[in-house]
């Protein structure tokens, strides 16, 4: 279950570093301001640009950068919808999803893929829209920015940013994630049910004399999938993923991932790392 989620954490340091790349140069700052009349459409000042860009490396140092931007309305509007842009947390759950999803159809997986972030900025943007006729009335307000120089990026400096946020994000996440894999564990153990007929059946035919190599592995290989499965079924998670079930049924979700989408609001990571402890 760990591993399931460590594996991105390449892509995670990657991400920083090139972040500090652009920043460390002077574009970052001319990309704000150049998207500042798009962003004021929606309500939002160029400033919000280099959050909503940071919130796609990790929300929490998205949502702290948001203290540079001096209004309290644009300020807030920005924290509200940072969390909609897809951050690398989401990357395995991304992964994992539309390779179930299309099997053997590489295009169409990468066409969800890149949607998928798509969907998250639109939604971030729509957002924007609504808070502003609502809770956050208003326009944004007119950007007053001091460019920097364009200067060489410093190499240091990026990688020790990539080196910090990474170990961040196996101080923070890591820690949860270990929690939240040994708890779906026991859940997932206990309690104990008895093996059912069909097991027993497939088990005593895997004993029978004179059958091939082949075929016992076969029967046995079944049989564990189906005592497993069964285990699952009659244990502490499978009892609450059928309670909850109902609610998610339209959407097509069985127990086990229903009980895959309650321990992600502890954190976006914990959906594949459940995964891998039920399925």
């Amino acid at each position: 279950g760990v591993s399931g989620t460590v594996v991105f954490l390449p892509q995670i340091c990657l991400l920083f570093f090139l972040i500090t790349i652009l920043e460390d140069t002077g574009y970052l700052a001319r990309a704000a301001f150049v998207m500042d009349r798009l962003l004021s459409r929606f309500g939002l000042p160029g400033h919000s640009f280099v959050p909503l860009l940071t919130a796609h490396a990790c929300a929490i140092p998205s949502i702290m950068s948001t203290r540079l931007i001096p209004d309290r309305r644009d300020r807030l509007a920005t924290i509200l919808i940072a969390p909609f842009m897809s951050c690398s947390a989401r990357l395995p759950v991304y992964v994992l999803l539309t390779s179930l999803v299309f099997v053997d159809r590489p295009a169409l997986a990468a066409l969800a893929f890149g949607a998928c972030y798509l969907l998250g900025g639109m939604a971030a943007l729509l957002s924007a829209v609504i808070f502003g006729r609502t809770v956050l009335r208003g326009r944004a307000q007119p950007m007053v920015l001091e460019l920097p120089t364009y200067k060489l990026p410093s190499l240091r400096n990026a990688l020790l940013t990539a080196r910090d946020q990474g170990l961040m994000f196996l101080k923070t996440a890591g820690t949860v994630i270990v929690a939240i894999c040994i708890v779906m564990w026991w859940l997932s153990a206990y309690p104990r049910v008895e093996p059912g007929p069909e097991v027993q059946a497939l088990r005593a035919q895997a004993e029978a004399p004179g059958l091939p190599p082949a075929e016992v592995e076969t029967l046995t290989l079944e049989a564990d999938t189906l005592e497993r499965r069964a285990a699952q079924a009659g244990s502490f998670a499978g009892m609450m993923g059928r309670v909850v079930e109902p609610v998610f049924r339209p959407l097509g979700f069985d127990w086990q991932l229903t009980v895959g989408v309650l321990t992600s609001f502890l954190a976006r990571e914990v959906f594949v790392s459940t995964m891998s402890v039920l399925v």
